[in-house]
């Protein structure tokens, strides 16, 4: 029969005790309209509609009978597909059973799908939520075999596939669309959606500052506006945000936050109420986050320190209430935050020290709440981060560790929670970089791919997610560096060249956005570092010039952010002397690190300066250089400064590097030992040494 033979797209067969979900279900499939671009195409089952209504739901069409009267058979022959509703009582329900036996007489088994509302799969006893005749195949005579059926299914439990991916996998069943092409459309229609709602955010700003204006018509009046008007910043800054988050446009946070503290510019402070001091405060911090992502760390650091003053004071006039305490809390954290991007580690550690203290007060309240569970695992991330920045990476291994653990307890309690996951992610993240600088790299390449799968979860289930496809970026980065360890370069370049385009892709969507320029900064590099290894030059020269155009441009929208340059720019120079030594001479390679010492004078200041990875790399080619055209003084001298340089407790790498110039450079103390072990050697911890790159084996 063909498909516009059939009267009805499905009948939805279900038990009484499923009314709910059945509800749910025929308005959702009645109502969905497939994506114009897909409406049309050619499939196994026909050609996709713009609709699928009608959908035949029993219940509603037919009064109640003793049997499956006429009239039900009927309405069974004219189904193009049947969806069971399978739950603990669908299993036990005759009537459901025989719909089910009745239409795969009429049709077979291909066109039968089923929806998952409750139960434990697989299970022969009381949890078993197919009935008899989906469980097995039914012959053309409508009699139920002993042969296993295969039943296309969706998962409406939240641990499965939950509302919106179930839906669409019925919508993939019913039309012969791939899951993939539904997914990505539904998720195109609902960032134009909220896009859509971010506009009317400059509408709702305005209509706030109309009944701000409007309040003075008398006192009554006047009490009934503000209400109205501290409910609409209520919404914005809470409901409206969490649906804006996913898009990741800027201006669209920009223009919420400056609404709501322009509203509460036009009224006195002190006759704010605790509430209204709240909101206050949490405009504050959308508006500096935006600064922070725009480059601006100084006009950030005003807004926390502004949020922290209104915080600090709710906090005083009601200091056991959890609420007052979070607020707080996340002031503390990006005070804390900012001192810790410009590398003021006194002023980080009290901050976040006092984040930790604020953090164990909430769960002291209340251990239940998840919200302060979060914010304890926060806490330790922020530690763990304090003591890894120093260098004292198996302790930081024990904060992050313990943040781990928290953060996946709450994200497999909440699997479609996105902050939960995004979570979850990071302190996968946090934990691969304290066992990376430790020398762990097979454990820290296992958590990166563990990070890497959650945020595939996410983009599964949003493919615009803005986080998400941020942190896959980041991680494919850590992967290639990875991979240049284990001296896999062909992989490393595979990684890094995924992550840029991830990321360049972002940055497209908000060029201001100076995070996603600053990863887009660190991957140019690291492809750049995977291309020379790979020994693909004229590549590497073209990302080395990216990198540094890009780096330098970063740099000078903010200059006190000290990673943008310790990281960003001198990679990017350090590894354009390798390659003017390789394609362009000695001379030029010289000239390079010359420019190199004179342009970054200022930050070889030991570990406060931030990165000592491209310092000792310069150095290092400077001193293999000198070596290998028998200036053996000099050479020495360059190696002292590397000892000079490195800290106390050196990371793998610095100590990688210098281990093989010890062995290839004597000491400038005869007397001093020279390294023969190969415990720290190149090759077991960078992947490479200095010589490689210069072509001096």
């Amino acid at each position: 029969m063909a498909q516009d033979e059939f009267e009805y797209r499905a009948f939805i067969s279900y038990s009484h005790a499923d009314k709910t979900c059945a509800d749910w279900l025929h308005r959702e499939l009645e109502t969905y309209r497939i994506p114009s671009k897909l409406v049309g195409t050619r499939t196994d089952i026909g050609e996709v509609p713009a609709r699928l209504a009608p959908i035949f739901r029993d219940r509603d069409e037919l009064p109640a009978a003793g049997d499956l009267s006429d009239q039900l058979l009927k309405a069974l022959e004219r189904s193009r597909f049947l969806i069971v509703i399978a739950s603990l009582a669908a299993a036990q329900s005759r009537w459901v059973d025989e719909e089910v036996r009745q239409f795969k007489r009429l049709h077979g088994e291909g066109s039968v799908l089923a929806l998952i509302a409750d139960g434990v799969p697989g299970d022969a006893g009381a949890q078993e939520f197919f009935p008899p005749s989906l469980r097995f195949k039914v012959d053309a005579e409508g009699v139920r075999t002993d042969e296993p059926a295969e039943p296309i299914a969706a998962d409406l439990r939240e641990h499965g596939d939950a509302k919106r991916l179930a839906k669409l996998k019925l919508v993939a069943g019913l039309t012969g669309l791939p899951l993939d092409a539904l997914v990505q459309r539904e998720a195109a229609r609902r960032q134009r959606r909220l896009i859509a709602i971010a506009g009317l955010a400059g509408v709702l700003a305005v209509s706030m500052s109309l009944l701000a204006l409007m309040a003075v018509r008398g006192q009554a009046e006047a009490e009934r506006q503000r209400a109205e008007a501290d409910g609409l910043v209520e919404f914005m800054l809470t409901d409206l945000r969490a649906k804006l988050e996913p898009v990741g446009r800027l201006e669209i946070f920009d223009v919420v936050g400056q609404r709501a503290l322009d509203y509460y510019s036009r009224q006195d402070l002190k006759a704010l109420d605790a509430d209204a001091l709240g909101r206050r405060a949490r405009a504050l911090h959308l508006v500096g986050e935006v600064r922070e992502l725009r480059g601006d760390s100084e006009g950030a650091l005003a807004s926390f320190q502004a949020a922290g003053d209104s915080t600090a004071e709710l906090l005083a006039r009601h200091p056991g209430d959890g609420q007052r305490i979070y607020d707080h809390a996340q002031s503390v954290f990006w005070v804390g935050y900012i001192a810790w991007q410009r590398n003021q580690m006194d002023v980080a550690e009290r901050e976040f020290r006092a984040y930790d203290r604020l953090a164990s007060e909430l769960v002291a309240i209340d251990p239940g709440n998840d919200d302060w569970q979060m914010e304890k695992s926060s806490a330790f991330t922020n530690l763990g981060v304090l003591l890894h920045h120093v260098g004292r990476h198996a302790e930081a291994t024990v904060f992050f560790r313990q943040a781990l653990t928290m953060s996946r307890a709450q994200a497999v309690a909440a699997p479609g929670d996105r902050d939960r996951q995004w979570t979850l992610g990071q302190a996968h993240a946090w934990l691969a970089d304290a066992l990376s600088a430790d020398g762990d790299f097979p454990a820290a390449h296992f958590e990166r791919e563990s990070e890497l799968a959650v945020y595939a979860a996410m983009l599964a289930s949003d493919p615009f997610d803005a986080k998400a496809r941020e942190g896959a970026a980041v991680a494919l980065h850590r992967i290639a560096s990875l991979h240049v360890v284990a001296g896999d370069y062909g992989p490393a370049v595979q990684a890094a060249q995924a992550g840029r385009e991830r990321i360049l892709s972002l940055r497209e969507q908000d060029p201001e956005n100076r995070l996603w320029q600053d990863i887009a900064v660190s991957l140019a590099n690291q492809y750049t570092e995977a291309l020379m290894l790979a020994g693909d030059w004229d590549r590497a020269a073209d990302a080395n010039a990216v990198s540094l155009a890009q780096a330098e441009t970063l740099v000078a929208t903010d200059p006190t952010v000290a990673a943008w340059r310790t990281n960003g720019l001198m990679g990017a120079r350090w590894m354009q002397a390798v390659l003017a030594f390789r394609r362009d001479g000695r001379e030029a390679g010289r000239a390079r690190l010359t420019r190199f010492n004179d342009e970054f004078a200022a930050d070889r200041s030991g570990p406060e300066g931030g990165n000592l990875v491209p310092w000792i790399m310069v150095l290092a080619l400077d001193a293999m250089d000198l070596l290998y055209h028998g200036e053996t003084a000099a050479s020495r001298e360059r190696m002292d400064a590397v000892r000079t340089l490195l800290p106390a407790q050196p990371q793998p790498r610095e100590q990688a590097v210098v281990s093989f110039l010890e062995k290839h450079i004597a000491p400038s103390d005869p007397s001093a030992p020279t390294r023969t072990d190969d415990a720290l050697a190149p090759s077991r911890t960078i992947g490479y040494d200095p010589a490689a790159l210069l072509d001096f084996n």
